[in-house]
């Protein structure tokens, strides 16, 4: 597919729905958020959330805190198994007004849940807009809802998807993008000041955890573990572990503090702030073994800062010539690594390259990569058939 916009076609109306933003702070809504200010003007967007300040191109459908709450209270077969799988249900019923009226050419939809149900309404007539479903839950290919088009962020799933039977010719791949401006590489004397006002020594060796504080997925546990097999002779002010993200499991940091005392920092910054942490740090770990994309890795990357990741396809593919990768699932390979990271003097330490990076990952780069696959599932809707016909029963929606 082209990345350059069709020509002689007016901006596709677009309806991009996120359940999440005005609620909480994911990926999804994050990425979304993003999608939506970059592309309204080649398209015509709307933006469907679930509450906060609105423009004039957002909405909130009527009744979604009613129809929550009533949805909320039906009985578990009814629908799903978590609060998340309802408030999809509650959300896609307040949407049916709206989607009715046939404003839009497109729906885009990145819930999974959400994405069952819309697929579903489609199934039986009830609603004739074309649905793009981006998968961005590592959701195995049988599971996909029966949407017109799948959009892929990754290599590596997409790859899967393919392995499993689905065309080629049903899925697109395009990246996320980051605003590549918001994380500039800071020159050696700021980035000394900046350390100073953090009160971390010039000679410190500061590992960055940019993630939400969990064992599972993330597997922040795992890095902590592995730093602390620095310890000792590490002396107190030449390493620092610095964790930066959503407290989801409390003993998170009560392991870090145990095992590391002073040399980890815990904390929460706002999305304003976390360039700062990239342009401090020395290194970027993430622990996870997987992930549908894994947009602090892009921004760390986009900062000029190094990164270590899982050795995997899609890491590999994310990461490309610009990281290195190690075996996380491997005890004491990340220590090793960070062993020999710290014998290398600063310059001989790999940097990204920042113009390879933008080049793939930035809202500049892709937004017509996106507008151009917004054209592309409207205009092959009415040629193909749905993705997946027959999807999974609601309630085993992953």
């Amino acid at each position: 597919m082209s990345s350059r916009p069709a020509t002689g076609h007016p901006a596709p109306r677009v309806a991009l729905i996120s359940v999440g933003i005005g609620r909480v702070q994911r990926g999804f809504e994050r990425y979304f958020s993003d999608l939506f200010d970059v592309l309204q003007g080649p398209v015509a967007l709307t933006l469907f959330k679930s509450g906060g300040e609105r423009s004039a191109h957002e909405r909130v459908p009527a009744g979604l805190r009613l129809v929550t709450a009533l949805v909320r209270r039906l009985p578990g077969r009814w629908w799903g198994r978590t609060p998340y799988h309802r408030d999809c249900l509650a959300y896609a019923i307040c949407l049916l007004p709206a989607l009715w009226a046939g404003r839009f050419e497109l729906i885009h939809c990145i819930d999974p849940p959400l994405a069952a149900v819309l697929g579903r309404l489609r199934g039986l007539g009830l609603m004739r807009t074309p649905l793009l479903f981006t998968e961005g839950s590592l959701m195995p290919a049988s599971y996909y809802p029966s949407a017109s088009h799948i959009h892929h962020v990754g290599q590596a799933a997409m790859a899967a998807a393919i392995a499993a039977g689905v065309p080629a010719s049903h899925m697109t791949l395009v990246p996320c993008g980051v605003h590549g401006e918001r994380f500039p590489p800071l020159e050696p004397q700021a980035r000394e000041r900046l350390r100073q006002r953090h009160g971390v020594a010039p000679q410190c060796l500061v590992v960055l955890v940019v993630s939400a504080r969990m064992r599972t997925h993330k597997r922040v546990d795992h890095v902590i573990d592995e730093v602390a097999q620095l310890l000792p002779p590490t002396p107190p002010d030449e390493l620092l572990l610095w964790i930066d993200g959503h407290p989801e499991e409390a003993e998170i940091d009560a392991l870090a503090r145990s095992r590391l005392g002073a040399r980890c920092r815990i904390g929460h910054v706002g999305t304003d702030e976390v360039a700062e942490l990239y342009q401090l740090a020395d290194l970027l770990v993430h622990g996870a073994l997987e992930e549908s994309f894994g947009l602090v890795i892009v921004e760390a990357m986009c900062a000029g800062l190094p990164v270590l990741v899982h050795d995997s396809p899609h890491f590999r593919w994310l990461v490309g010539d610009d990281g290195q990768t190690v075996d996380m699932a491997q005890p004491g390979a990340l220590a090793d690594r960070l062993r020999a990271w710290r014998r290398l003097a600063p310059g001989d330490r790999p940097r990204p390259d920042l113009d390879r990076v933008r080049a793939r990952f930035d809202w500049r780069a892709l937004a017509q990569d996106y507008a151009a696959l917004y054209r592309h599932t409207i205009d092959g809707a009415s040629r193909t058939q749905p993705v997946c016909a027959t999807p999974p029963s609601p309630g085993h929606t992953p």
